[in-house]
């Protein structure tokens, strides 16, 4: 039988894949890099998809510090399939990191979350916003890897664009959760305004970079503050773990 210790233990099978291709990426062993990649792909979905299907419908769907490797893997493939296989590997670093900070850091697999949450429509909101996260992320990371690289790549805008796209997105599912659940459009919080300034921010962005405003260091630079204001699941990462740091029981639900 399934244990809540289960999601979390498949995680740490998932993040031990995703080093072992990291480690094949460094020794260009790029065929078993991506193999393992997608490996640890589908064992990190396993891992998520365990979680929920115990958990549903009285948590949030997903918990970002677990999530995000998860998105990033996937972006990570996609580049593969689009024949830039070398810059889908140039992801795996960032993706053992946040592995890495979920497993050392995370306050727990399983954030408080209210009976007001049980609409679909939450769940919905925090999907996009986090595959939100993980486009900005990783189109920021390419770009200054583009910059340092002295070369021009125009997929790391393109992800930036996505990522927007997610987020726009993930802004009118909350409005619809927040009317149904509150009867305004609108949760005047702290999460809200945060959420309104990262999409302010990269609204600024894009049109420096449909206006061909500013060069490609600059704009690289720009990302990178994107992606530190975008940090809004800190509250969700704490000190580190002591003794223990690999029993599961420390991430079931409280």
């Amino acid at each position: 039988m399934m244990t809540l210790a289960f999601p979390i233990e498949t995680f740490y099978i998932a993040a031990l894949i995703y080093g072992t291709a990291l480690l094949c990426s460094l020794l260009r062993l790029e065929r078993f890099a991506v193999r393992l990649l997608a490996a640890a792909f589908a064992v990190n979905m396993i891992s998520e998809l365990g979680g929920r299907y115990l958990i549903w419908p009285y948590c949030n769907m997903f918990a970002e510090p677990f999530f995000l490797p998860l998105a990033l893997a996937a972006i990570a493939l996609i580049l593969v399939m689009l024949e830039r296989q070398r810059q889908g590997l140039s992801l795996v670093p960032l993706i053992v990191l946040f592995a890495g900070l979920a497993i050392f850091f995370s306050e727990g697999y399983y954030p408080p979350f209210t009976l007001m949450s049980k609409s679909i429509y939450a769940h919905l909101f925090h999907l996009f916003v986090f595959i939100a996260h993980g486009l900005l992320i990783a189109g920021a990371y390419l770009a200054l890897l583009a910059v340092y690289g002295k070369r021009r790549d125009e997929m790391p805008y393109r992800l930036i664009i996505w990522g927007f796209a997610f987020l726009c997105t993930a802004g009118l599912f909350g409005m619809v959760w927040s009317y149904m659940e509150r009867a305004d459009v609108v949760s005047w919080n702290h999460y809200y305004f945060h959420s309104i300034a990262i999409w302010f921010y990269y609204v600024g962005f894009l049109h420096l970079h449909l206006t061909r405003g500013w060069g490609q260091k600059r704009k690289a630079w720009v990302l990178l503050g994107g992606v530190i204001l975008s940090f809004d699941y800190l509250p969700q990462i704490g000190g580190i773990h002591g003794p223990g740091v690999l029993d599961a029981r420390l991430y079931q639900l409280y």
